[in-house]
């Protein structure tokens, strides 16, 4: 099994909670799938949490926009759960005990102390561990009945290595989604509606993995709506032409797909075969001389001046160490391996074209003027996927087809009275 479960309900998402509404105590029911009753007071405890996932504003409105994405989600949960009924697949107490212990672990509260913290923002503990328990059952129910039929083979990792060798040039992305499934063509209007209410909240500032956890009916929802690299040849041609003019960072609008739509968010973007400079590892040094942030033009000049005195006398690291103990400034010293991406930016294009053991041109920050130097470089190597990285990737989208194909079936043989 190459994934775990990764519950969709994060502590942050009760960080905000307040008291549960008068409305939440109507027990009236406002569903009704298979046997199984989804209550008033079910579907404003979740809509109280998917609000708080996604950092939307809580108003009549935004729970107006909500309650269909959110009564649908909890409908696919009831026949997830039912599902693993029938196959005899329970979650145990300790399952439960264990995911709760995790939340608690990464929220920094202590423990036995979960029920509490709900308790104090209003949310019932049985709404939450329905949650939980839902994602828990629909896992085994993947493990019992997907993953055994998954088999990757190596002529399917011999084909897509070679398809991506012959890519080179062309983009990687690394990507988030939110899916939605049409499993009736008369639904189609209805899910692009409620695609259109999503994309109307991320653009308004809502998180995105919040509400892929909460919205999506993608498998990947359990992380938030991530599902890593991508080639850009792997893509549907909707989804790649829709993805083309993203920048980082960047969320597409609806794309329909045959099933169904996505919103998908471009978190990087590298090109296949070419090494990214930013990805080089070097081991750092620098002097810095201090400089208050409000000097004038002569103490500037005088400082520019001495840093690159320093700076033309320094050849290789011994000098640099030998100048670092001399001028004696704290700030001065090795700065340890880092990559240069995560330079800060204005630094980052005087230290990219150095050699090892060579003097920086002295840069200004807002306390100090400074001067760096590589005492190593470890470059990075061609943005290519190994075997292994291939074969997952082949893994999870048979398992993620298969996947949604199961949770189209389920729901077109139930019977759902929406009230």
């Amino acid at each position: 099994m190459r994934f775990a479960l990764a519950p969709a309900v994060a502590l942050a998402v009760f960080a905000t909670l307040g008291p549960v509404q008068a409305q939440a105590q109507e027990l009236g029911i406002v569903a009704v799938v298979n046997d199984d009753a989804i209550s008033a007071f079910d579907l404003s405890q979740r809509m109280q949490v998917a609000i708080s996932s996604a950092a939307l504003p809580d108003t009549a409105e935004t729970r107006e926009r909500l309650a269909p994405q959110v009564l649908r989600t909890l409908v696919d949960e009831t026949l997830q759960r039912q599902e693993a009924d029938r196959l005899g697949l329970k979650v145990t107490q300790a399952e439960l005990d264990e995911a709760l212990r995790s939340l608690e672990v990464r929220n920094n509260i202590p423990p036995g102390g979960f029920e509490g913290f709900l308790a104090a923002q209003g949310v019932e503990l049985a709404a939450v561990v329905a949650q939980i328990q839902a994602e828990i059952s629909w896992s085994k129910v993947l493990r019992s009945q997907i993953v055994p039929g998954v088999q990757v083979s190596q002529d399917q990792v011999d084909e897509a290595e070679a398809r991506i060798l012959a890519s080179e040039g062309k983009h990687r992305l690394e990507l988030s989604e939110i899916f939605l499934s049409v499993d009736q063509p008369q639904n189609t209007d209805a899910v692009e509606a409620e695609a259109r209410r999503i994309l109307a909240d991320l653009q308004a500032g809502a998180d995105f993995g919040g509400m892929a956890r909460q919205f999506s009916q993608s498998a990947s929802a359990y992380q938030s709506g991530d599902i890593g690299w991508v080639l850009e040849d792997q893509l549907a041609p909707e989804l790649a032409a829709a993805l083309a003019p993203l920048e980082v960072g960047q969320i597409s609008g609806i794309v329909p797909v045959p099933g169904g739509f996505y919103i998908v968010r471009v978190r990087d973007r590298t090109i296949i075969g070419q090494v990214n400079p930013l990805d080089t590892v070097v081991h750092l040094k620098q002097i810095a001389l201090p400089l208050a942030a409000n000097a004038d033009e002569p103490d500037v000049a005088r400082a520019l001046a001495r840093a690159q005195a320093i700076a033309s006398g320094l050849q290789g690291c011994a000098a640099m160490d030998a100048a670092i103990e001399e001028v004696g400034n704290p700030q001065s010293g090795d700065l340890g391996r880092l990559r240069l991406g995560d330079m800060p930016a204005r630094f980052r294009g005087a230290v990219l074209p150095l050699a090892v053991g060579q003097p920086s041109v002295p840069q200004r920050s807002d306390t100090s003027i400074h001067v760096f130097m590589i005492c190593e470089r470890v470059d990075a190597e061609p943005d290519l996927p190994d075997r292994a990285e291939i074969e997952e990737s082949i893994w999870n989208q048979q398992v993620e087809m298969l996947s949604r194909r199961y949770v189209r079936d389920l729901r077109r043989d139930a019977v759902i009275d929406l009230r």
